[in-house]
């Protein structure tokens, strides 16, 4: 299948045709080539790309070589194989999976708690809400407050609201507009959420007044005092699953 530029309605998976390889490792330029369409946007998230046969015709390899260079960029999280009818491969939507998987290698191996989660929470979450309060949009404010009203209405039916505040917290790193800060704060948040599912949480309410808190200093523009709450709403859940530590995770070794 070549991928030369066609009408809308013919065009071809993945844009134009992949070149031709040197003499480098085949798989090691596979993979290079489709990086590079991925890092310059040539192709999008979530796009699927030419089947594996009709990658190796473009590249003149092996499906050998192509698989190979696959299941690489699928581990450094480029890529997504998905199986079945609708399957194929396809622009990974979330490419900080490797971060996940080294912050669970961590925690796996004790040289990581979850208090070093919090700490990174604290670095991360303070900053990006004394950024939403200077650069928000009405229209974010408004969909917080969508957010919000819709934990509020599930605390007072006696719902649980602890994914819903998560779901807050990764909107608001996400409005500080900036994607490295948004795959580590979201993937620390990922985390956390795993790790606690287990656990009765008894600080949603609190954490849910903060966040009402939070939205007026957001409307009033008042960059400090966002900070300041965000702070204060780490620092109390925080405290609330310190013991968690000493249950759930073996010692740090201290050097």
């Amino acid at each position: 299948m070549d991928l030369r530029e066609k009408s809308d309605a013919d065009a071809p998976q993945g844009g134009a045709p992949f070149r031709q390889l040197g003499r480098r490792k085949a798989y090691e330029e596979v993979a290079d080539q489709i990086r590079e369409r991925i890092f310059s946007a040539t192709v999008k998230t979530g796009e699927r790309l030419p089947t594996e046969r009709d990658l190796a015709a473009q590249f003149g390899v092996s499906r050998v070589a192509v698989r190979e260079a696959i299941r690489a960029l699928e581990l450094g999280g480029l890529l997504l194989v998905k199986k079945g009818p609708k399957g194929g491969i396809f622009v990974a939507e979330e490419p900080h999976r490797p971060i996940g998987d080294s912050i669970g290698n961590l925690l796996a191996r004790g040289e990581a708690r979850l208090r070093d989660l919090f700490e990174v929470r604290m670095l991360i979450e303070p900053y990006a809400a004394e950024r939403v309060a200077k650069i928000g949009t009405a229209r974010n404010f408004t969909e917080l407050r969508a957010m919000i009203d819709e934990a509020d209405a599930a605390h007072a039916r006696g719902d649980p609201i602890r994914e819903l505040n998560i779901e807050l917290h990764r909107q608001l790193i996400r409005l500080a507009r900036n994607p490295v800060l948004a795959a580590v704060g979201e993937t620390v948040l990922v985390m956390l959420s795993e790790r606690l599912k287990p656990v009765t949480s008894r600080a949603s309410s609190t954490a849910l007044g903060l966040h009402k808190k939070l939205l007026e200093a957001f409307q009033r523009r008042d960059a400090a005092s966002a900070r300041a709450i965000m702070e204060e709403d780490i620092a109390s859940v925080g405290r609330h699953y310190a013991l968690l530590d000493n249950k759930r995770t073996s010692p740090r070794k201290e050097e």
